[in-house]
């Protein structure tokens, strides 16, 4: 095969990935209220923070991959649940915690979304290793996984949401950084917080 019909081939299989999830955004929609508008600002969160780690072309594209469909297991959990305003109970929150595992049940036959797996299995572990589903603990979580996790928290306090008002961006990134070492990856929340006050110095230059 030519260069120019394998670039053209990896080109097609691309948009057909991109086309899938999108499709499946799309369904997850249906269910989450706020899906497809936190998906996409988690995603561009990650990439930013991705191409700031130095992340290599087939890197950045799986994590944008799990990026968009972090919460895609939500379909299988009930809609009353995840839109469910104020805090969960017991059972709702077991419920709940397990869209990370339907979400790989979800994408396990998807040949071009297999490298985002296991971002998205594990973008609720956190770094003290009491977040689930497997209890992981600092490193042994998937990098892509760790930027996920501050990137969502970010978008999750920055967001108007039924039990409270969005937080200033600067108190979010204050909120971030209390749990740095804890729930997220130190560095991760570094390079996070660094961008998004390049970017708020960006848009005050403007």
């Amino acid at each position: 095969m030519s260069s120019d019909n394998s670039r053209y081939f990896d080109d097609q299989l691309t948009r057909a990935y991109d086309q899938t999830a999108q499709a499946l955004l799309t369904a997850a929609a249906q269910n989450d209220n706020g899906a497809q508008g936190h998906s996409e600002r988690v995603t561009e969160h990650c990439l930013e923070v991705g191409k700031r780690l130095g992340l290599t072309r087939d890197e950045l594209i799986d994590l944008r991959y799990a990026a968009s469909l972090h919460d895609i297991g939500k379909i299988g959990v009930s809609r009353s649940i995840v839109n469910k305003p104020g805090r969960l109970s017991e059972d709702e929150f077991a419920a709940m915690k397990l869209h990370t595992v339907i979400g790989i049940r979800i994408l396990d036959r998807i040949d071009g979304l297999q490298g985002a797996i296991p971002m998205i299995k594990h973008h609720h572990e956190r770094w003290d290793g009491d977040g689930y589903p497997d209890g992981l603990e600092g490193e042994a979580i998937p990098l892509g996984a760790r930027i996920i996790a501050v990137a969502e928290a970010y978008d999750i306090l920055t967001s108007t949401v039924p039990w409270r008002n969005p937080l200033a961006k600067t108190d979010a990134t204050e909120e971030l950084m209390i749990c740095a070492g804890e729930q997220f990856d130190s560095h991760i929340v570094g390079v996070f917080v660094d961008y998004i006050r390049e970017a708020e110095r960006d848009q005050s230059a403007a």
